[in-house]
Order: C-alpha cells, then structure tokens, then sequence
C-alpha cells in the first residue's frame, strides 16, 4: 500500500480512512466484497464464463480500477492488476463488452442492497446521484457518444454516468449542515 497516494478527490469519510496507517484498501474491499456476498450475487444475476478467468474475479478487478480513479484499464493492468488478479488487460475489456451481463441490474442490486442495511425505519430517507461524464476519446471506444457536459458549457464525446453514491437517513439534511454544499 503507498501510504502518499493523493487521497484529496474522495469523500472525507474515504479519505480520513485511507490516511489511518492500519487500514489496507485491498483488503477492505475484499472484506466487503465478502461481506455483500458479491460472488453469489454475480451468478444470481447471470455473470457466467465458460473459461479462463472467473466472471467475479474480473469485476473484483474493474470496480477496483474504478474506485482507483486509474485513468484507463490498460494503465491499470501495467501498473497495479498483478497485485489483485491473473487476469490480463484484454479479458477486463472482454468482461466490459459482454452483452449478456446486466451491469445496470448488479448496480441497482447493490444500490439497495447498501440501501436496506443502512435505512432506519420509520425515518424519511434521500439519495445523493452523481451525474458523471468521463471525456472520451477514440472510435471503437464502447458507450461514448456526445453529451452535454454543464461544467464547461459545451458537447463532449464520453461516457455518461448516474450513479446513486450514498443513501442517507435519519432526518433533514440542509445546506448548512452539510457545510454549504447541497444538502
């Protein structure tokens, strides 16, 4: 673990975790990958392979790249995939372009899953969305097109994304709480 990666782009929770010199991310996310039963819940949800690497170590494998903020798979495969996985650049962008895995359902799947475990009956709950778009560049790039990015005012080619980051409970959350951003 490199104890001086830039932890500044994540949320405060995040990054006060990272900086505690006990904590090592890869084996925080394999105890909550375990803990969310995501290997029984990728083949529930029909993330099956007939050879090679297994379906679930390959997504283990992309949602660290993800979570990494690396800036492409093939960046991510020479520089940190060896430590995770055997599996080599070319099978992370087969596992992005299988057509028969619902990515949007496992999404949601786990979008309520984190839902349910941290929602407190009786008390009124909202969802913070993150509408993201990642510039892209390329022609056989899968998923981009052109969007309206409202940051710099003009049409990018990219990937768009919503994503539901954190359901929060337990009463109102207004701005000055949230310390002036939205609430």
């Amino acid at each position: 673990m490199n104890y001086g990666t830039e932890v500044l782009g994540l949320p405060d929770l995040t990054a006060n975790r990272l900086r505690d010199r006990g904590c090592l991310i890869d084996n925080l996310f394999a105890d909550l990958w375990k803990q969310m039963g995501m290997k029984a819940k990728l083949k529930r949800l029909g993330f099956h392979k007939r050879s090679g690497t297994p379906s679930h170590e390959l997504v283990f494998a992309l949602m660290i790249w993800v979570w990494l903020k690396v800036d492409s798979i093939g960046m991510f495969a020479r520089e940190s995939l060896k430590s995770f996985s055997l599996a080599r650049k070319d099978a992370l962008y087969a596992a992005l372009n299988q057509e028969n895995w619902n990515w949007r359902r496992l999404h949601l799947d786990m979008a309520l899953q984190a839902a349910r475990a941290i929602s407190i009956k009786g008390q009124p709950s909202a969802y913070v969305l993150d509408d993201s778009i990642k510039v892209r560049h390329g022609k056989k790039m899968p998923g981009v097109s052109s969007h309206f990015d409202h940051t710099s005012g003009r049409h990018v080619m990219g990937q768009q994304v919503l994503t539901p980051v954190f359901p929060l409970s337990g009463g109102h959350h207004s701005r000055q709480q949230c310390g002036g951003g939205v609430g």
